[in-house]
């Protein structure tokens, strides 16, 4: 599906599995929309094949671009793992559920699927789709992870990464403190920035490369202990790696 400024693509896991997520979030503004109630799922499946091959991808993106050129309206975000990748659209009623299901029916290559289900309330929307501050962290990860790599880091090497927690009492910040330290965080130097919500800050360090998966187990495990004191990941920096530094 062609890309537009307010769609978002991420990694996640869905019941244990890497997946691939889209969503619109210009949908945000305006969600719950009372006028689309109904939730429909457009599921295609390459059958056959463990995972979706390019010219799988770009035939399923077709596709999806068609139910939305059929709809007149965005989708509002996808799901892919493994062999499958599934849209979600919310629509007023039956008639954009039938024209979703003529696509589908029309498809020979691919097996695609139709359901829907009454959700006014746009569940799957914000617990499924939209990004919470973990899952968003992720997309930081990668522009950040590109900066350092178009400067020369040679991001398979391991080095100490930096992580800048803040929280809004002193109190959070110790309770928070002690929690990371049990799961294998060593604890830095405090910051106090008073012109900040948050002032109280902790830093973190751990040992890791800056490959995007273990960056995002190093960020993400920090945000959820932080989650329990009120506290916000800020950033993270490390020191840069050179290529040629890395191979002696």
């Amino acid at each position: 599906m062609a890309k537009q400024s307010t769609w978002l693509e991420y990694n996640w896991r869905l019941d244990g599995r890497a997946a691939l997520f889209g969503v619109e979030l210009e949908l945000y503004r305006s969600a719950p929309d009372p006028k689309l109630p109904i939730l429909c799922y457009f599921c295609c499946e390459a059958e056959g094949r463990d995972e979706l091959t390019e010219t799988d991808i770009k035939r399923i993106e077709a596709l999806g671009a068609k139910c939305v050129r059929k709809l007149g309206q965005p989708a509002a975000g996808f799901v892919q793992a493994g062999n499958t990748r599934q849209y979600y659209f919310y629509v007023p009623g039956k008639e954009q559920y039938d024209i979703l299901r003529a696509i589908a029916e029309k498809e020979r290559k691919l097996v695609c699927k139709v359901a829907g289900k009454r959700e006014a309330e746009w569940t799957t929307y914000f617990k499924l789709l939209y990004p919470d501050e973990a899952k968003y962290q992720t997309v930081r990860n990668r522009e950040v992870i590109a900066k350092y790599r178009a400067n020369g880091d040679a991001t398979e090497a391991a080095r100490r990464i930096n992580l800048h927690v803040f929280f809004k009492t002193e109190q959070h910040r110790l309770m928070f403190e002690e929690a990371a330290r049990q799961a294998g965080y060593a604890i830095g130097t405090p910051e106090e920035r008073s012109e900040l919500e948050l002032p109280y800050g902790a830093t973190l360090h751990r040992i890791s490369t800056l490959e995007l998966a273990d960056i995002d187990s190093v960020t993400i495990r920090a945000i959820r202990i932080a989650q329990r004191m009120e506290g916000r990941l800020a950033y993270w920096d490390c020191a840069i790696v050179p290529k040629n530094i890395s191979k002696r």
